[in-house]
């Protein structure tokens, strides 16, 4: 794998929620290098909106106001930053976001994300997992941290399943990095079921062989690292648990960001991971399947 350059063209999708709030908080955590550029986007449309507890539509001044405020902050961090409205219906917003993004040639997605419950998960995809499935680069979704929690990104647990995954996950780890950072390398541990119905475990020597070349690949960059082989069970469940023990300020994914019917029917660890953790999630480039 060749050197890894940090993300320097951000796309940061905002409507103004405390989640974009959070959003924000932790572009400006991982924008470090001068040489970061930031679009603050917002997609605005003349539709009827529930907004502070009340329905009405969102004029076009209000719009621009909400941009250049997020603006202003990322400029008082000392992060260069500049703005975009994006003209959309409600149905389409991922895609103009995306869209976008792909104009700006970003390589990070920022977007804040409330997250919906199982039962609505079935049947309506959040902004951010339909994000997953329509850009090819990294995507961070942030949640809304504790009040007072400081805005950092110091520990990282990075969760990889082996295979493809893991190079684009070591990339994505490594792109937000710096020197003091420490990265957790977890592999869960999975019985995998055939198609005569006998369950395959994964042999202790891929498992080594899994976590050795990701710690390889992050050594090299010069990141601390540690390793950690968790009990067998639910992915998203084990990663959020470990996430949330540690302390970690990030949580980092591959993913093979299977589409709307796929994941609908198959799951997705990266959606599940969404649901169980308030931990920023950042997931890695698109594995081609």
């Amino acid at each position: 794998m060749g050197p890894v350059k940090r993300f320097e063209r951000i796309f940061l999708a905002t409507d103004g929620s405390e989640e974009s709030h959070a959003a924000v908080d932790a572009t400006i955590a991982i924008a470090k290098s001068p040489t970061v550029t930031v679009k603050v986007a917002h997609v605005w449309s003349l539709e009827i909106h529930h907004r502070h507890g009340r329905w009405d539509i969102e004029t076009r001044s209000e719009a621009q106001k909400l941009v250049d405020a997020t603006v202003a902050r990322l400029l008082a961090a000392g992060v260069i930053a500049q703005q975009q409205i994006i003209r959309a219906d409600s149905n389409h917003v991922a895609a103009a976001i995306a869209i976008e993004a792909r104009e700006f040639e970003a390589d990070l997605v920022v977007v804040g994300s409330r997250g919906l419950s199982d039962w609505r998960s079935l049947t309506q995809h959040s902004i951010s997992h339909q994000l997953l499935c329509a850009v090819d680069c990294p995507v961070l979704i942030v949640r809304t941290r504790p009040r007072g929690a400081a805005v950092k990104v110091a520990r990282i647990v990075m969760a990889i399943a082996g295979g493809d995954d893991v190079e684009p996950a070591a990339r994505a780890a490594i792109a937000v990095a710096t020197p003091d950072v420490s990265v957790m390398v977890v592999h869960v541990t999975q019985a995998l079921f055939g198609e005569q119905g006998f369950a395959y475990v994964e042999p202790g020597d891929e498992i080594r062989e899994t976590m050795s070349r990701a710690c390889r690949i992050l050594t090299a960059s010069g990141v601390a690292v540690q390793g950690m082989v968790a009990h067998q069970g639910p992915v998203a469940s084990v990663v959020a648990e470990i996430a949330r023990d540690s302390n970690a300020d990030l949580i980092v994914i591959g993913s093979s960001r299977m589409g709307n019917i796929a994941s609908l029917f198959l799951g997705s660890v990266s959606h599940e991971l969404l649901h169980m953790t308030d931990r920023p999630v950042l997931v890695a480039e698109r594995v081609p399947v």
